[in-house]
């Protein structure tokens, strides 16, 4: 493998690299909203059991 061969996979592996950890921090806002919006529906039911 030569010196540009050996670039280009680099310069690979960085992209995917940053992708993955930008899929990663999407994945993190998209769990944290669940949850919260999960915590919420369980907070409504119980204000409704309690009426």
């Amino acid at each position: 493998m030569n010196e540009l061969e050996r670039t280009a996979l680099n310069e690979i592996m960085r992209t995917v690299t940053y992708i993955a950890e930008k899929v990663d921090e999407i994945d993190s806002k998209i769990s944290l909203d669940d949850s919260q919006v999960h915590v919420h529906q369980e907070i409504e039911v119980a204000s409704q059991c309690s009426e």
